[in-house]
């Protein structure tokens, strides 16, 4: 393709930056050398109230009542102690300086309370408000400084988590920790100590401060020193041993107190102290009486190409508004006169120059940060999030671009480069697998090119323009879902797919009944089972299950892989699983499956006690009245007994449809022999001839061979213990056997029914 020489003296395109860019924070960044106060007036529009510079809020910045430094602990993912201590003033007191020194019209009716938000921009924040506290968050509930969190003989408690619970608990409150956790934690006892010596106070707005970990150990994924000794040589107590180390580095920095919840909870809340905010916007809930005397238009960049060097001048057509600047992160330097920029040496086309502007002036809303790269911007795209798998894709020029424009840039274009899915490398595309498409003014690619899903990313390399990049998420067309026929509370519950790898990936909400949706927890969810997925019974034992109630649920599910990328089901739940016999413990294997054996009526309790004696052997009439109540209880005609099964008793009933259905046979001698216990391989066999008369699925099989006594299975036993297997039924006992003719418990065919349930 023919080469487009670029001219030198360029007026660059710019590019808005999307709400949605990333802002993962860094471990060090630009502090704020000025901070930007916007407030959101009743159009919903941000107006500037001030700039002020860092220097002047030091001013403002002070210590406690008492006039010692503000003290801040937390705790974070080590897990360690951090304690932080800073000189700064609160938001509310942020909002009554601005009120003092802004000109804008209506400011006097600002303020901060109840569900007043203010939103926080970092300087590596590209733009981004990431995080947002209303007053009642930050005022409205007591927060504390605890000093007992470290202790300088013992150290930091490792073990404070929730007992038997893999993380601390963030966002569980207070009642529900008591509700759910208190009898169970250990430490309670030691957390209350802690709380008892904890001091009232407040979060702020740090303009200094200094923080570090109560560990002596090199930190490598932390920039803050280990102050151990620090607290030894300041006798022990963490509170004062940082007063001498105070900086501005870390400005503006929220510290943020614990609550009482966060200690209780093991919140770790290290996360909440934000660092490098430089742009505040204050979102009131009756908006102020705020009159924005207009918006600032877009700035400018013209940028000149001589030699090693580019010189940049920035221009705004608002009169009297401010022009900052950066090359990386946050503008905060402010525009004077032209910047120059070295690139000698530099590969510009695989490298462009980035840098970001913003226009602002007291009283006016503004168009926030814009990003610019140099040399020139290849044409925009129109919007293209997917495609799909096998199908040709499209890139096709922006409404609005100018055929000249596309013509020259298509003519420069070299060759593209793509990265699929599973070479994590980008591959030139040869030449033959795409095609310009003048008339159309778009690049379309062969469908061959994209064989699976997931993201796919592209390099256009064009002669005189920076690469332009575009990724594209291909997908496939979303399965039907196969809702399980019956469901209940508290039993598990199973989706079945047509595509065996939808599982993969997938995010299932529900609507409950009365219109309430919530996410399942995904560790709640098993999807190792190749097109399904079984929602556990260990979600109806949350805090507060989404499913806790007959009723209808719609489910939703959310796979970004397929097209379309929501699909809906809906279940009827019918009254599930009760409460648990006393002698069964949540901590128990058996704990679900003895509930839901009981609370169906499958099982009759073991003795006169109630007891569910899960560890008793399971009789052949047990087994055969368990089947005979989950088929219902159906009527069955008069029949022949069995010489050891009284005429008229409810075994009666069970063993004699039991076999008209071909599920059992008597033992030769015309007996039943009720009381005998049963073999594994027995039970597997007469379940299997259940689920075949009821017109259940039993083509599925699983391999014998995996199990080291597969030789001892007995031959009419071998078809029924397969499909046991495969349904996942019959898992073995641990250790590579599965003891066709070892008595079964009671507990293991609870668990056995239980599984099949989910078929």
């Amino acid at each position: 393709m023919k080469k487009h020489l670029f001219a030198l003296f360029l007026v660059l395109a710019v590019l808005l930056l999307p709400v949605s860019l990333a802002s993962a924070k860094t471990l060090e960044s630009a502090k704020a050398e000025k901070v930007f106060f916007y407030a959101s007036d009743a159009e919903g529009k941000a107006i500037l109230l001030k700039v002020i510079p860092l220097d002047d809020l030091k001013k403002l910045a002070h210590g406690r009542e008492d006039g010692k430094n503000y003290s801040i602990s937390s705790t974070d993912n080590y897990p360690t102690t951090q304690y932080c201590e800073a000189r700064g003033f609160t938001v509310p007191e942020l909002v009554a300086y601005v009120k003092s020194v802004t000109n804008v019209a209506g400011a006097e009716t600002i303020g901060f309370s109840g569900g007043d938000a203010i939103r926080l921009m970092a300087t590596d924040s590209y733009g981004n408000y990431n995080r947002a506290w209303t007053y009642d968050e930050l005022y409205g509930t007591p927060r504390y400084y605890f000093e007992g969190l470290f202790d300088a003989q013992k150290g930091w408690n490792t073990s404070w988590e929730i007992a038997g619970e893999d993380s601390s608990k963030f966002g569980v409150t207070l009642d529900a920790y008591n509700a759910r956790y208190r009898a169970s934690d250990p430490y309670y006892e030691d957390k209350r100590a802690v709380f008892a010596g904890g001091v009232r106070t407040e979060p702020i707005l740090a303009t200094e401060s200094f923080s570090g970990r109560t560990t002596t150990a090199v930190l490598v994924a932390s920039t803050e020193i280990g102050i151990a000794d620090r607290v030894a040589a300041n006798g022990g107590t963490a509170e004062g041993s940082l007063r001498d180390m105070l900086t501005d580095t870390w400005s503006l920095r929220l510290s943020l107190p614990m609550t009482e919840a966060d200690l209780m909870a093991a919140h770790r809340t290290a996360f909440d102290n934000f660092k490098w905010i430089y742009n505040l916007r204050l979102d009131m809930e009756r908006a102020p009486g705020l009159r924005a005397l207009g918006a600032v238009a877009e700035p400018v960049a013209n940028v000149s190409a001589r030699g090693d060097a580019l010189t940049i001048n920035f221009a705004c057509a608002t009169e009297g508004a401010s022009i900052y600047y950066s090359f990386d992160g946050a503008p905060q330097i402010p525009y004077t006169g032209p910047v120059t920029v070295d690139i000698a040496g530099r590969d510009l086309a695989a490298d462009p120059v980035s840098f970001y502007m913003t226009a602002v002036k007291e009283g006016f809303s503004d168009a926030g940060i814009i990003a610019v790269k140099y040399p020139g911007l290849a044409p925009a795209f129109q919007t293209l999030y997917s495609g799909m798998a096998g199908e040709a894709l499209r890139f096709a020029a922006q409404d609005g671009i100018a055929a000249s424009d596309w013509a020259a840039w298509t003519d420069a274009l070299n060759f593209v480069t793509l990265k699929t899915p599973s070479v994590n490398a980008y591959v030139r595309v040869d030449d033959e697998n795409f095609a310009l498409d003048a008339d159309l003014r778009a690049i379309v690619f062969d469908g061959a090119l994209f064989s699976e899903t997931g993201a796919y990313s592209f390099v256009f390399h064009a002669a005189g323009y920076a690469d332009k990049s575009a990724s594209v998420t291909i997908k496939k067309p979303a399965p039907a879902i196969l809702p399980p026929a019956n469901a209940k509370i508290g039993v598990p519950v199973l989706f079945r797919f047509d595509d065996a790898s939808y599982q993969d990936g997938l995010t299932i909400y529900v609507r409950t009944p009365d219109g309430a949706d919530a996410m399942l927890p995904t560790n709640r969810i098993d999807r190792t089972r190749q097109g399904s997925v079984l929602i556990g019974a260990a979600c109806f034992d949350l805090d507060a299950p989404a499913i806790d109630a007959p009723g209808s649920y719609k489910f939703s599910f959310v796979n970004n892989r397929f097209e379309p990328g929501t699909a809906e089901a809906e279940v009827v739940f019918a009254p599930g699983i009760g409460p648990a016999p006393d002698d069964v413990k949540a901590s128990d294997w058996y704990y679900n499956a003895a509930r839901y054996v009981t609370g169906e009526g499958l099982f009759d309790a073991y003795d006169a006690t109630g007891a569910f004696g899960a560890g008793a052997p399971m009789t052949r009439a047990m087994l055969v009245t368990a089947l005979y109540r989950a088929a219902a209880s159906p009527d069955v005609a008069p029949s022949p007994e069995f010489s050891d099964v009284p005429a008229g008793t409810p075994l009666s009933a069970a063993v004699s449809w039991a076999r008209d259905a071909g599920i059992v046979s008597g033992m030769g001698d015309g007996t039943f022999r009720p009381e005998a216990s049963v073999t594994r391989e027995q039970i597997t066999a007469m379940l299997f001839r259940y689920a075949r008369h009821t017109g259940a699925d039993t083509r599925v099989a699983g391999d014998l061979a995996a199990f080291a006594d597969a030789s001892e299975i007995a031959g009419w036993a071998e078809e029924a213990l397969a499909w046991a297997v495969g349904a996942r039924i019959v898992n073995g006992m641990g250790d590579g056997l599965v003891a066709p003719r070892g008595t079964a418990t009671r507990a293991q065919v609870a668990q056995m029914l239980l599984d099949y349930n989910r078929l």
